[in-house]
């Protein structure tokens, strides 16, 4: 693998950004440098403010306590950078109601 990082290698759906469509083709998900180690990173913690506020019902200064101190250990500008930067995954995410089931298929490595 070319001693590179493989981050969730059973996933094999992702978000192309494009008209909030998924993309159901196999993944390579390497990350390289520390750019994409970022990016990947960034859509899990989106992905799991979602769980945390739309399938647990938490509240959002709830969510951010537990993603910043408990899962990610960032600060919380770190998570709504996240957030922005990802939006339109975290609205593809809300408008097709994913399942908790449906993020454990899509990120293994994670207890949903």
């Amino acid at each position: 693998m070319d001693n590179q990082l493989e981050l969730f290698p059973g996933n094999h759906l992702a978000f192309n950004g494009e008209c909030g469509r998924a993309s159901t083709t196999p993944l390579q998900r390497t990350a390289v440098s520390r750019g994409e180690r970022i990016k990947l990173r960034n859509q899990v913690m989106v992905a799991r403010l979602y769980y945390w506020r739309e399938i647990m019902r938490r509240r959002l200064d709830d969510v951010i306590v537990i993603l910043a101190e408990n899962e990610f250990f960032v600060d919380e500008r770190t998570i709504n950078n996240a957030w922005l930067e990802y939006a339109d995954y975290f609205e593809h995410l809300c408008s097709t109601h994913t399942t908790a089931r449906q993020l454990q298929w899509m990120y293994p490595c994670w207890k949903w």
